[in-house]
């Protein structure tokens, strides 16, 4: 029988082939339903699951799906019979992930780390243009409505390491909330949420 092993609370990516699993707008979509929602019981889904969810052909995701899989990224949690044919069903294999420095600062994959940086931001960027475009997300004046898109402009500002390490810590907390609120409501409304934090240190 197929015991799948417990996500890993958080993953260092250390090698070059798993970050470039991460460069795809699709594979990135795939990860992130399905580390989605109550991080002690992450879903478990069939392709077909996935793949409604998603908004995509079922048949898109099956190369997806493999190769995410190869790099253990994702695993199999369960197998079963549907209608007489073999159906897999995935789970994630981390609550979270990060890339290591030597991934981030080494010069030749530099340029493989800033297509998965692309493929991360692509995936809500893609949503949300197609959310506006079909008139679903308060802009303009319904902006200022407590549902209106709100993005904030960069900034930059000089604080104390232990103070950047509180506000960092808050985010933190603020995402693990918004994380436990998957299916809160059954009936209520989707919400997307990115952020972007990040401290400039000298190299040791």
């Amino acid at each position: 029988m197929h015991r799948p092993v417990q996500p890993l609370p958080v993953r260092v990516i250390t090698d070059l082939e798993t970050m470039r699993a991460l460069s795809d707008p699709t594979r990135v979509a795939i990860l992130r339903l399905l580390m989605s929602g109550d991080r002690s019981a992450p879903p478990v889904m069939s392709t077909k699951e996935i793949a409604a969810a998603l908004g995509e052909p079922q048949t898109k995701l099956y190369r997806h799906l493999r190769r995410l899989e190869a790099v253990s990224l994702i695993q199999v949690a369960e197998t079963r019979l549907v209608s007489g044919i073999q159906e897999q069903r995935y789970r994630t294999a981390q609550l979270d992930f990060t890339i290591s420095r030597e991934l981030v600062t080494n010069q030749a994959s530099s340029a493989e780390f800033a297509d998965t940086l692309s493929a991360l931001f692509s995936e809500f960027r893609t949503e949300l243009i197609a959310n506006l475009s079909a008139g679903r997300v308060p802009v303009g004046s319904e902006a200022e409505s407590p549902l209106g898109l709100l993005i904030g402009r960069e900034m930059v500002t000089r604080v104390s390491p232990g103070r950047a390490a509180e506000f960092r810590r808050r985010l933190l907390a603020l995402q693990t909330e918004f994380d436990a609120l998957e299916d809160d409501d059954p009936s209520g409304i989707p919400v997307h949420l990115l952020i972007g934090w990040y401290a400039v240190t000298e190299p040791d």
